[in-house]
């Protein structure tokens, strides 16, 4: 029986309207030739809460990865999940090695922060933002965090990998500065896009039999309107802070500006009241006690706020001066950016087996059993 051979692709922002928007022929064809779902990410819609679940194939709920930035409820402490610390699902690597469906398994990503928490199991571990001497040597040098060509230089690295070590399972994750910063229709992300389709094309023409699997994290919209819903409260008379979900050390692309926010009360009795205000607050779209969060969203209980706050479709939430701010920024976090493409070829499954782009990791460890 042949052995089968997987790579799993998530562009970063790469949603439907941008996808739509670019001249993709390769990826047009795996589309024609396997399938294209119009699925759901993750709530909150943001990098580490959905590259975590569809590279552990579970829900918040089950690896614990739930924002970018974790509060802790009961002693307040704060600090960003750049590591493994947090993380309590295997990943697909681990579970590839241990089921003996792999004996090489690779991971491709832009930020170092994705490595250091998805690293376990892999043979070959690789972030674009700082790689080891031997991928400078056979790709190129080192391409600016901020950059469409940092992406390029990645997809390089997955190609170069394939073409010499072949491992059964690669899972590759991009990062979003483009979209960020760029609309569909604007001719930056039309080339981003479509150096990306390029290379995919090289990858597929290379090795024609592997599994592809390509999704996003999230989409990306523009806003005009910033919110501390923290300030709301605590200006009402009620003490509160919040941190927004999207909180991470890469400022540049989103100021820490993002449409989902954990809020924390220094009271807990005030609980019902700060809903009601939360709610009747201009720009904010959704709110949830801790446990109804937990339970909607299938998001780990213990590591979220007690309360989730989502924005309308262009809102922000923030750590501001004021309660209420004018912003100029493109960004993600909310509902408005949970939904993603999964395009499927060589695949064993049909489109409608995807709901989630958790499902693509899912699926594939339910294959394993």
């Amino acid at each position: 029986m042949k052995k089968r051979k997987i790579l799993i692709l998530c562009i970063d922002a790469g949603s439907h309207d941008y996808l739509a928007a670019s001249d993709l022929p390769n990826l047009q064809n795996l589309a024609e030739a396997g399938f294209y779902r119009h699925a759901n990410a993750v709530i909150p819609s943001v990098t580490n809460v959905n590259n975590l679940s569809i590279a552990t194939g579970t829900f918040p709920e089950t690896h614990g990865i739930t924002t970018n930035y974790h509060v802790d409820r009961t002693t307040g402490k704060g600090e960003f999940i750049e590591d493994d610390r947090f993380l309590l699902a295997p990943t697909l690597f681990e579970t590839a090695k241990t089921s003996k469906f792999a004996d090489k398994t690779a991971l491709f990503v832009t930020k170092k922060k994705l490595l250091r928490m998805l690293a376990a199991g892999t043979d070959i571990a690789v972030a674009a933002e700082d790689p080891p001497d031997e991928y400078i040597q056979m790709v190129g040098p080192v391409e600016p965090i901020y950059s469409a060509e940092i992406n390029w230089w990645l997809l390089r690295a997955v190609r170069e990998t394939l073409r010499r070590d072949d491992p059964e399972l690669v899972y590759c994750s991009t990062t979003d500065w483009v979209q960020h910063k760029y609309a569909p229709d604007a001719e930056h992300s039309q080339q981003h896009l479509a150096t990306l389709d390029a290379i995919i094309g090289d990858i597929v023409d290379e090795d024609p039999e592997r599994e592809i699997y390509i999704t996003a994290d999230h989409g990306m919209l523009a806003k005009t309107t910033a919110i501390d819903p923290g300030r709301v409260l605590t200006e009402c008379g009620i003490p509160a802070s919040s941190i927004p979900i999207i909180k991470d050390r890469y400022v540049a692309h989103h100021g820490n500006l993002g449409g989902a926010a954990y809020v924390f009360l220094k009271n807990g009795a005030d609980i019902s009241e700060a809903i009601q205000l939360l709610l009747n607050t201009s720009g904010i779209e959704e709110v949830y006690a801790a446990e109804d969060a937990a339970r909607t969203f299938r998001l780990h209980p213990e590591r979220i706020g007690d309360i989730f706050v989502l924005a309308d479709e262009t809102t922000v939430f923030g750590e501001l001066e004021t309660a209420v701010e004018t912003t100029n920024v493109r960004s993600h976090g909310s509902r408005h950016e949970s939904y993603v493409p999964i395009i499927g070829y060589n695949s064993p499954w049909e489109a409608a087996d995807y709901e989630y782009n958790v499902d693509v990791g899912r699926l594939f460890l339910e294959s394993l059993r």
